[in-house]
């Protein structure tokens, strides 16, 4: 024989079972024990994360890195060009001759504010600026500076050492330390 129950009763029963009224499994209370699946599947997503983890770490710190590379390219481009541009056109003499700076005075435009503008974390990275003045037949002399009719190439390498970069090559040889030099050059014809 057939016996109904009431919804009452009936939900009475389930909860005791630890099931709902629908069948679904109710969540643990607190005070009330976490049965062993639960536990496993909660400890696995431990480990899963923890071996995620360092990926997601790594992701992220390239990401900030490749950020101060892309800020340092940017301004030893600008210190380039603004060299070139001042050691181009300087001015005339009262004669009318045009009167251009020197290649150390350019070289200290170039270099500058690079000391306070780039992001180094390590003090023995200093940029280096080379000075080349070209002749319309392709005679090249460097160090030197502008003169009538000839061209002037400032270039400025830095060699770039950031945070996780140069930690984690440091245990290897010299040869993999400086893994990553920075070169801008700007040429201009002098006027």
């Amino acid at each position: 024989m057939h016996k109904t129950m009431s919804a009452a009763a009936f939900s009475k029963v389930a909860d005791r079972r630890g099931n709902s009224v629908n069948g679904a499994r109710n969540r643990a209370r607190p005070g009330e024990r976490i049965s062993r699946g639960r536990r496993r599947q909660r400890g696995s997503a431990i480990v899963e994360f923890a071996l995620v983890l360092p990926l997601l770490l790594t992701l992220l710190f390239g990401i900030v890195e490749l950020g101060f590379v892309l800020y340092d390219k940017t301004v030893i481009t600008s210190a380039s060009r603004a060299a070139v541009r001042q050691g181009v056109a300087f001015g005339e003499t009262s004669t009318g001759t045009p009167y251009y700076m020197s290649a150390t005075s350019v070289g200290q435009i170039a270099t500058g504010g690079l000391s306070t503008m780039l992001i180094n974390f390590s003090s023995t990275n200093q940029p280096s600026v080379t000075l080349t003045s070209c002749t319309a037949s392709n005679s090249c002399t460097t160090g030197a500076g502008c003169s009538a009719g000839n061209s002037l190439t400032v270039t400025v390498s830095y060699t770039f050492q950031g945070l996780l970069l140069g930690a984690a090559l440091s245990p290897f040889p010299a040869a993999f330390n400086n893994i990553l030099t920075l070169t801008s050059s700007t040429m201009m014809s002098c006027e």
